[in-house]
């Protein structure tokens, strides 16, 4: 058992609270037998991969919501789409000047 919790753990994307996520894990493996979460995990480990670090939930959270249940959700590109980093890195390579955040300027003070 602390096996497929290891193997749990070697396969989430956003390992965070190792702690709190094994609480959960024990806890749910009295109800759910680990080879089904770990299917789960496994059928949704490329829509979790494809996904800014930031919205993929901590492991303690996938497994108390169920998450394996889930429907599998199409992988979604970033292509094409401005990021934060990005406007970041025009905002500072234009010397503080410009409209990088897709923000008119209002000139300098």
């Amino acid at each position: 058992m602390a096996n497929d919790f290891e193997e749990f753990w070697s396969l989430f994307p956003r390992r965070v609270s190792k702690r709190t996520a094994q609480k959960a894990w024990d806890k749910e493996t009295k109800q759910t037998a680990p080879e089904v979460i770990l299917a789960g995990l496994r059928r949704q480990l490329p829509y979790l991969t494809s996904k800014d670090p930031q919205f993929i939930p901590h492991a303690s959270t996938w497994i108390n919501q169920a998450r394996w249940e889930d429907e599998v959700q199409p992988i979604r590109s970033n292509t094409g789409r401005r990021t934060i980093a990005d406007a970041a890195r025009d905002f500072l390579s234009n010397d503080y000047r410009g409209d990088a955040f897709g923000v008119p300027s209002i000139g300098r003070h």
